[in-house]
Parts: C-alpha cells; sequence; structure tokens
C-alpha cells in the first residue's frame, strides 16, 4: 500500500509521469470516440411488443399520411447539431410527409418510452403503427435508405 502513494506521488510530480498520464488520457478518449463513431447511424433491431406509433405521437395526433407506409418518428434537441443534418437526412430519404421531429425537451416522456439515451435517434413504423426499425446516431443517407426500405419491406 505504502509502495502505492509512492508509484503515484512520482507519475504526479515528474514530468516523464505526467507527459505518460497525459498519453494514456488521449488514448483512452480516441479509443471511446472511435467506438462512438462505429456506432453511429447503426441500426438495432427492436421488441415486437414496442410501443406503437399512436402511444409515441400521443392520443389525439394523426399519425401523417405515409404514402409508403413507413413512418420515421426522430427524437432531436434544439441543441443538436447531428440532429439538424439527422432531420435532412431523413426528408431526403422519406419525404416530409413520412417524417415526424419531437423535441426531446419538449416531450420527456417520448424519450423515457423509447428509452433515447442520445439525440438524434430515430424509429421507423410501419403502416399498423408497429415499431420495426431503430436508428442510433446520424445516419449517412445509404443507412437511412436501408433502414426505410427494410421497414417498408416489413409492412
Amino acid at each position: 500500500m505504502h509502495w502505492g502513494r509512492r508509484s503515484v506521488r512520482f507519475v504526479l510530480e515528474s514530468s516523464t509521469g505526467r507527459l505518460a498520464l497525459a498519453v494514456g488520457v488521449i488514448l483512452i478518449a480516441v479509443a471511446i470516440g472511435f467506438v462512438l463513431r462505429l456506432r453511429n447511424g447503426r441500426q438495432r433491431s427492436v421488441s415486437p411488443q414496442g410501443p406503437r406509433l399512436s402511444d409515441v405521437l400521443g392520443a389525439g395526433t394523426p399519425a401523417p399520411a405515409s404514402p409508403s407506409g413507413v413512418t420515421v418518428v426522430q427524437v432531436s434537441s434544439a441543441v443538436c447539431s447531428p440532429c439538424r443534418a439527422t432531420a435532412r437526412t431523413w426528408n431526403r430519404v422519406a419525404g416530409s410527409e413520412n417524417h415526424v421531429e419531437i423535441d426531446i425537451e419538449q416531450r420527456p416522456g417520448v424519450a423515457e418510452r423509447l428509452s433515447v439515451w442520445r439525440t438524434p435517434t430515430s424509429f421507423l413504423f410501419d403502416r399498423d403503427g408497429a415499431l420495426v426499425a431503430r436508428v442510433d446516431g446520424a445516419p449517412n443517407v445509404d443507412q437511412a435508405t436501408r433502414a426505410f426500405r427494410e421497414a417498408g419491406a416489413t409492412a
């Protein structure tokens, strides 16, 4: 135990120790960033007993008249710049008539019900209102197109 205190003091007092500590912290931050980047835009499976579109939009809110039968619900926040890019991607892929954006600050219950831990997170619902896909992070056009087509195929 006494040896441990000495080694910590050595690391903090020597320039070599501080440099090694700084490099270690940077490597950990880079690794975390790399893992998050790999997971960005990734489609995840969902439970067949997941919430329905009517549960997410709320009582009395009509579902969009989606010609494709697929509705994209994007959970966003006002200060999230990837959310704006994601909204543009979904509007390009799905069309504005198939895309609903929900502000997490105005409707935190939706985020809780859908287990949203980061924004943007998007959910795809089929023509019957069943949840069929979840996309975490900001998908690129290819990822969004693939998710949208697969969601339409399950309907």
